[in-house]
């Protein structure tokens, strides 16, 4: 009896042990991207859910993740609404490895993050309702790693709204992931991490055009 009962007890441990043993092994996804989950009214989630339902409609392919935010491509786009009214919040941060674009002065209001990595993409902002709509914008990524340039018509095709070296002359033509002519490559590059007010070009930019930065120098 003594030693079915050892046996019983000893069985029962390992099982527990393995239980523990499994369950801190469990793998869970770490977002790369801050969720925006801040306290509001129920007048104010209703509002903000009537613009995710609307954006789930004008692009397919999207998933709420959140009470505030919509995701599509693997997180590779996260599209962030702010809190209704004058005082609410908004989500001012840009995560490591995104390019953000807000349609608000000083990184506020509706915040749309592009995963920033080193191969050519395309992103047309009327896809997310901000065509024509960008006012402030961050990149926050290891340096001389990826070129951004904001463009002032559809497929990054027409002239430079923004850029992240500060070398382009803004407001001349260029191609998708090409150098404007007037730029001479020479010389030293300056890249730029943000823009709290784009004032002389504001509110233009239509589309998004991120590149590896190599293929800049090499040309």
């Amino acid at each position: 009896m003594n030693t079915q009962w050892y046996v019983g007890v000893t069985a029962l441990c390992v099982g527990i042990g393995a239980l523990f043993f499994s369950a801190g092994h469990v793998s869970v996804k770490r977002l790369p991207y801050t969720a925006f989950e801040p306290d509001m009214t129920a007048e104010q989630k209703a509002g903000v859910q009537r613009h995710i339902d609307l954006q789930l409609r004008r692009k397919s392919g999207g998933q709420q993740v959140s009470s505030t935010q919509v995701v599509y491509a693997d997180d590779s786009i996260v599209l962030t609404f702010p809190v209704p009214g004058d005082a609410g919040p908004s989500d001012s941060t840009c995560d490591y490895g995104y390019f953000c674009v807000w349609d608000g002065f000083d990184y506020t209001g509706r915040k749309l993050s592009l995963l920033s990595t080193p191969a050519n993409r395309i992103v047309n902002l009327s896809d997310f309702g901000m065509n024509g709509q960008v006012s402030s914008w961050q990149h926050h990524n290891k340096i001389h790693t990826v070129k951004v340039f904001g463009v002032d018509g559809p497929g990054a095709k027409g002239n430079v709204m923004m850029s992240n070296l500060k070398e382009v002359v803004l407001g001349k033509g260029c191609c998708p992931f090409s150098i404007p002519d007037q730029v001479s490559i020479t010389g030293a590059w300056t890249e730029i991490y943000a823009q709290s007010r784009l004032l002389e070009h504001n509110d233009r930019m239509v589309s998004i055009a991120l590149g590896p930065m190599f293929y800049l120098f090499a040309q």
